[in-house]
């Protein structure tokens, strides 16, 4: 950001070499360390703008590169999300994304009238069931219901088998789905099948998720089961012992 004619250079090479077959976007923060006015991030847009880019996705907090890490980076700067709506006046003719702080439908719902669309970082890949009903609610599918989640499991595992076929390892896969049964009874042993690396390089892929499925539907129902004992309770009538069943 602190060289946008750079950006721009580039931007205007990319564009020429897809030739309109994909478009090419820019994802940039809203300004770097002290450089953090709207002025800052408005002429930048102007700037790479001359090179063809059309699509802005603004993450919309400065990038504070002295004396913040990259994860401190995520959190710590200020959202500052009137820059974007600022730019959506500015430039009518582009198209802005909001990323940043955006982790729930209902934020998804508040700012998709604002802006051109929304970005969902990290939240979408620790929960990713929450984006289940989405594709319903904001763009307009026609699917009354979410999928079940073992039909996604069942799913992923054919996709899977496939790629090992050409000889990927399971495990590039199956490492970005470890949260699909995320706060579900039993998540937590199947996500422990999923990241066991014996079990990865040893078995085959639907019994690797046969396996899996055993241990979260076992899980379950010991859960179950603690939920459904009686309580023992001293002679004050409070309880010894106590177990939370979610």
């Amino acid at each position: 950001m602190a060289e946008p004619s750079r950006v721009r250079d580039s931007v205007a090479a990319m564009v020429e070499a897809v030739s309109g077959t994909i478009p090419v976007t820019v994802k940039h923060r809203i300004g770097v360390d002290h450089e953090d006015s709207y002025g800052f991030v408005r002429d930048f847009v102007g700037t790479v703008s001359q090179g063809g880019c059309e699509t802005f996705i603004v993450h919309a907090r400065s990038a504070w590169l002295d004396g913040l890490s990259p994860k401190e980076n995520r959190d710590i700067p200020p959202l500052r999300p009137e820059f974007i709506l600022q730019l959506r006046r500015d430039f009518p003719a582009l198209a802005f994304v909001l990323n940043g702080g955006i982790k729930t439908g209902q934020q998804i719902g508040e700012w998709l009238p604002q802006v051109s669309g929304v970005m969902v970082g990290r939240a979408a890949y620790q929960d990713p069931w929450s984006l289940a009903t989405w594709d319903r609610e904001f763009l307009g599918s026609a699917d009354s219901a979410a999928p079940e989640r073992e039909i996604v499991e069942e799913q992923m595992g054919a996709y899977i088998a496939a790629w090992k076929a050409k000889g990927l390892h399971p495990q590039a896969i199956t490492r970005h789905m470890l949260n699909l049964w995320k706060g579900q009874p039993g998540g937590r042993r199947w996500r422990q099948v999923l990241s066991d690396s014996s079990l990865l390089s040893t078995l085959s892929v639907p019994e690797l998720f046969a396996t899996a499925r055993r241990a979260r539907l076992s899980a379950e129902g010991d859960e179950a089961m603690e939920c459904n004992q009686p309580s023992q309770l001293g002679q004050l009538g409070q309880p010894l012992t106590a177990s939370a069943c979610v």
